[in-house]
């Protein structure tokens, strides 16, 4: 099981993404793949604001497909409970007492891994170590 960040899921969004990112995505096994709940908020919020704004967000094809995707597939989408909360508070105690603070959207997507014990595909490889 991976859980994908949503720079990743923003990455393949974009007129032209990183082939990296699309060949790795293309050689792994669809059902390993999942996002999280915060993600879904996080990629509503950014696309609504390029809306609001008349902006370009990503391909048109690429942004109405996203949200369908885990509607399809509910499992396929981990979510922030009370586990995760819990993980949420030691993970984002120790950043601080080691001095790398994380956002809480960050932080929140670290806990729902932890708390399903998965791993993160993440274009930000610095504040998930």
């Amino acid at each position: 099981m991976i859980l994908i960040d949503t720079n990743v899921i923003l990455e393949i969004m974009k007129v032209e993404p990183s082939q990296t990112v699309v060949s790795w995505l293309n050689a792994q096994k669809s059902g390993a793949l999942y996002v999280s709940a915060v993600s879904i908020g996080e990629l509503k919020l950014v696309c609504g604001s390029c809306r609001s704004a008349n902006a370009n967000c990503g391909s048109k094809k690429g942004s109405r497909g996203l949200f369908r995707w885990p509607s399809h597939s509910e499992s396929s989408v981990l979510a922030y409970d009370e586990i995760a909360a819990r993980a949420y508070g030691e993970i984002m105690d120790f950043r601080k007492e080691a001095g790398r603070p994380m956002n809480l959207p960050d932080g929140q997507i670290a806990a729902i891994a932890r708390a399903n014990s998965v791993a993160i595909a993440t274009r930000n490889t610095r504040d998930f170590e």
